[in-house]
């Protein structure tokens, strides 16, 4: 769904709850995903108030994301804040994991507070990386 200033993603992926969360929350586990395409470097200081970095790069392209935790409810929601220079400012991701069997969970991302014409590109972007997670996870399981 994609509104003026959201786009809101879903997929289910084949991992339970606990595993996700570890793979939204450790550098080493990111570094594997959190990109639509390319490769990802990972910082994270996993406390309300710490930071996140994340810098997707592909061929001469780097993408710096850097944003700050507002919530953290182990293993079911992450709140932070985004801000990339495709972002219009300071956005607000909210991620909600949820279990969808006993080896999968349901993962929603809603990316609000985006300048008008992002929402498009964003949805598009989570999309791309909601599916590498989800072959990460089946292709790197309990790692």
């Amino acid at each position: 769904m994609i509104g003026t200033d959201r786009a809101e993603i879903s997929r289910v992926v084949p991992a339970p709850v606990d595993e996700v969360f570890r793979w939204w929350t450790e550098p080493r586990l990111l570094e594997r995903w959190m990109s639509p395409v390319g490769t990802v470097e990972a910082d994270v200081d996993l406390r309300v108030g710490g930071r996140l970095r994340i810098v997707m790069k592909h061929e001469a392209l780097a993408i710096e994301h850097r944003g700050e935790y507002l919530e953290i409810d182990p293993p079911r929601r992450l709140v932070f804040t985004w801000e990339s220079v495709y972002t219009g400012g300071a956005s607000l991701v909210t991620v909600t994991l949820d279990a969808d069997g006993s080896d999968a969970t349901r993962v929603v991302i809603v990316h609000s507070r985006l300048a008008p014409d992002a929402a498009g590109s964003h949805a598009g972007g989570w999309t791309a990386i909601l599916d590498r997670l989800a072959r990460a996870l089946h292709d790197f399981p309990k790692i």
